[in-house]
C-alpha cells in the first residue's frame, strides 16, 4: 500500500549572524539545520523554504542559506560555498513586486 508521501529533496541549512561560543570557550561559525524543502534546484528549494518556514524564523538572525540534495550527489557537502542564497535577496523579490522580481 503505497502512502502518496515523498521524502523531501534537500536539507536547507543557515549560517547564523554571529559565533558559537563553547563551555570552554572555543569560537565556531555557527551553522544551522533549518529544515526540508523541495525544489527543481538548490536555489528553488531555499526559495521555497523562505516563502513558507515550517516555523517562525527571525530572519534578521541568518546571514544565508543553501540547500543539500538528499542524495549521494559530488555537489553535496561544500557547506554553502557554492550558491548562497542571502536572506537580503530573499527579501527584495518581495519589495520588488513579488515572488517572481530579481
Amino acid at each position: 500500500m503505497e502512502s502518496g508521501l515523498t521524502m523531501p529533496s534537500y536539507l536547507v541549512l543557515a549560517a547564523m549572524k554571529g559565533r558559537f561560543v563553547s563551555e570552554t570557550g572555543n569560537t565556531y561559525d555557527n551553522f544551522q539545520f533549518m529544515g526540508y524543502s523541495d525544489g527543481a534546484d538548490p536555489m528553488a528549494a531555499v526559495s521555497a523554504f523562505f516563502d513558507a518556514p515550517p516555523y517562525p524564523i527571525v530572519w534578521g538572525d541568518v546571514e544565508y542559506l543553501w540547500a543539500e540534495r538528499l542524495a549521494d550527489d559530488d555537489a553535496n557537502g561544500h557547506l554553502g560555498d557554492y550558491e548562497r542564497v542571502y536572506v537580503e535577496t530573499l527579501r527584495a523579490r518581495w519589495e520588488g513586486g513579488g515572488a517572481e522580481a530579481e
